[in-house]
């Protein structure tokens, strides 16, 4: 369900529902989807925009509010903070423009399957015990145990079929996945990871990803990575992916 907010200014807010966010916290949750806030306008301030929000969210019973900004958008981001949004993450885009330039000489790539049944447990443990960067793991204010229930959830609707998902390795438990949606000729990598003790695997099982990709007639990819998580950073860089905006994500916790 979605909802717009309105100031006397010019400010505007667009939220939507987080039913995913909302069942690892138990509570409401919102996101916001849409912001244009009159101050940087230099229409007038947007106390009344906040009250609006607040005021929403207390008929909502709303627990959390989180969003996230073009780094570059400082005086939104700092009237954000003012009003009692917390910084949590810096965020990174990162995009492959052109696949066909892609070939991975260098690696032997492993061979690529979907899961079996019996793959999903060991799935969902790697989901909930190794994925330490997001919204919610590097929120200081948001229980482990609740970042803990939120990756399970997230992995099993993946596997549900909210995405596709190719793993390599023998059953039951694979050694990497990754978990990736398409839109034309587009692919969006959601989520991937390989076992703690198969962290060998991560160069030749991302460039496997690619060329398959590429073989089925993706021509761009797309994939969000927290500036925190290192190592994924330096091996999205290493494999040709470029970052084309940076993103500031910020929470409003209540009571």
């Amino acid at each position: 369900m979605g909802l717009t907010l309105g100031g006397a200014a010019g400010g505007r807010m667009a939220l939507r529902d987080t039913p995913w966010d909302a069942r690892a916290l138990g509570r409401p949750t919102l996101d916001v989807t849409d912001l244009d806030l009159a101050c940087e306008n230099g229409t007038g301030d947007d106390d009344d925009l906040f009250a609006a929000l607040e005021a929403a969210c207390a008929e909502r019973g709303t627990a959390l509010v989180t969003l996230r900004l073009d780094a570059g958008r400082r005086l939104a981001i700092a009237t954000l903070q003012a009003a009692g949004f917390r910084y949590v993450e810096t965020v990174l885009r990162l995009r492959y423009p052109n696949l066909a330039r892609f070939d991975g000489a260098g690696t032997r790539p492993p061979p690529l399957r979907r899961p079996e049944p019996e793959d999903h447990a060991a799935l969902i443990a790697q989901a909930a015990e190794t994925f330490h960067f997001g919204r919610f793991a590097e929120d200081a204010a948001i229980d482990p145990e609740v970042n803990r229930r939120r990756q399970i959830d997230w992995m099993e609707g993946l596997l549900a079929g909210r995405a596709e998902v190719l793993v390599t390795g023998a059953p039951p438990r694979p050694g990497a996945f990754m978990a990736f949606t398409r839109t034309d000729a587009a692919a969006d990598l959601v989520l991937g990871g390989t076992r703690p003790d198969q962290a060998v695997l991560a160069l030749p099982f991302w460039v496997a990803i690619l060329l398959h990709l590429k073989e089925t007639g993706i021509r761009r990819v797309d994939t969000v990575v927290s500036a925190a998580n290192l190592g994924v950073a330096n091996l999205y860089a290493r494999l040709g992916f470029q970052a084309h905006q940076t993103l500031v994500g910020l929470h409003l916790h209540r009571a």
